[in-house]
C-alpha cells in the first residue's frame, strides 16, 4: 500500500506543458471576469471607511469616493487586461491590476461587513504576478534572454501555480473548520442547519423577495436527517481539504474543478449565496473545456497530443 501511494504521488504534481493558443484562451477568459468584477460600482459609492481592514488600517482609502475614481480605474483595469490578453507587458500589468483590485475590494471590506466573492480574483492576478516577476528576475540575474519556447514555458509555470493557489484556499477552509471545531467539523455539520435559515432570512430582509420569507426546506431536512446531512457535508469537506489533488495531472484538474463547482452550486441552492467569480475560475484554469475539446479532436483525427 506504501509503495503504490509513493507511486502515485511520484508522477505528476509538477507543471505541464501548455500550449500557447490554450493558454491566451485562459487570460481571455480571466480578463473577461475580471474586467466585470473591476465595472463593479459598488465599491466607489461609499463616502467612508468604519472599520478598517487591511491596507485600510494603514492608508486613508475615501479618495475612491471621489468621482474621477470610477472612471480612472475601469480606464486603468481594461488597458491592463488588454496588455494582459496579448501577453506582453506583464511584468507591469499584471501587479498593476493587483494593486487596483486589492484597493477598491479593501475599501469596500472596510464598510463593516467582508465580502468574500471578490477575493478569488485578487488571489489569481497576486500570484501570477509574483509568478511573472520571479521568472523574469531569474533570467535576468542570469544575464539570459527569457526563453518561452521550452517545454515548460513561462505559461506552465503560470498555470501550476494559479491551481495551486486556487486549491490551496479550499484547503485552508478545510482545515480552519477542523481546528475551530476541534476536529469535530463533520459530526456537528447538521448545526449548519442555522446558517440556512440565517442566510435566507438576510437574503429576504435584503430582496424584500416573499420566496425567501417561507419555510427552509433544506433546514428541515438536515435537522430531521443528521446522518445523512453528516455524509454529505462529510463529503464536501474532505473535497476541500484533498483540493491540492488538482495538481496532479490535467484529469485530476478536471474532476476536482468540476467537483468544486457542484459544491458551489450546492450552496447558492441550499443557502442562496454565489460565489461566481470561483466558479468562474474554476472553469477556466481547471475544467479547462478548450483544452479536452481539441484533446478529443485530436484522437479522432489521430494527431498527437499534450498529455
Amino acid at each position: 500500500m506504501a509503495a503504490k501511494a509513493k507511486a502515485w504521488f511520484g508522477e505528476g504534481f509538477r507543471p505541464v506543458p501548455v500550449a500557447a493558443w490554450e493558454w491566451f484562451l485562459m487570460r481571455l477568459g480571466f480578463a473577461l471576469v475580471a474586467f466585470f468584477d473591476f465595472a463593479n460600482r459598488q465599491p466607489f459609492q461609499y463616502s467612508g471607511q468604519p472599520v478598517p481592514v487591511g491596507l485600510a488600517k494603514w492608508i486613508d482609502l475615501t479618495w475612491l469616493n471621489q468621482p474621477w475614481a470610477y472612471p480612472v480605474f475601469v480606464t486603468l483595469a481594461g488597458v491592463g487586461l488588454l496588455s494582459y490578453v496579448s501577453g506582453y507587458g506583464l511584468v507591469v500589468s499584471l501587479p498593476a491590476l493587483t494593486l487596483l483590485h486589492t484597493l477598491m475590494r479593501t475599501y469596500e471590506n472596510s464598510q463593516g461587513s467582508i465580502h468574500h466573492s471578490h477575493h478569488m480574483i485578487t488571489l489569481v492576478l497576486l500570484v501570477q504576478s509574483v509568478v511573472v516577476v520571479t521568472l523574469r528576475l531569474r533570467t535576468r540575474k542570469r544575464s539570459e534572454l527569457f526563453d518561452d519556447s521550452g517545454e515548460l514555458s513561462e505559461r506552465s509555470w503560470l498555470l501550476y501555480y494559479t491551481q495551486g493557489a486556487v486549491a490551496a484556499t479550499y484547503v485552508i477552509a478545510a482545515l480552519s473548520k477542523a481546528i475551530n471545531s476541534k476536529l469535530m467539523w463533520v459530526w456537528n455539520s447538521p448545526y449548519v442547519a442555522f446558517d440556512f435559515v440565517k442566510a435566507q432570512r438576510q437574503q429576504y430582509y435584503k430582496l424584500l423577495d416573499p420566496q425567501f420569507a417561507g419555510e427552509t426546506v433544506a433546514a428541515e431536512w438536515v435537522l430531521a436527517h443528521p446522518m445523512l446531512a453528516r455524509i454529505g457535508f462529510g463529503g464536501a469537506f474532505f473535497l476541500e481539504l484533498f483540493a491540492l489533488v488538482a495538481l496532479k495531472n490535467r484529469p485530476w484538474a478536471f474532476w476536482t474543478g468540476l467537483a468544486i463547482i457542484g459544491l458551489h452550486c450546492g450552496i447558492t441552492w441550499i443557502m442562496h449565496l454565489r460565489f461566481i467569480n470561483n466558479e468562474m475560475v474554476l472553469l477556466i484554469f481547471f475544467v479547462n473545456l478548450p483544452w479536452w475539446v481539441w484533446r478529443f479532436a485530436s484522437r479522432r483525427d489521430r494527431i498527437p497530443a499534450l498529455s
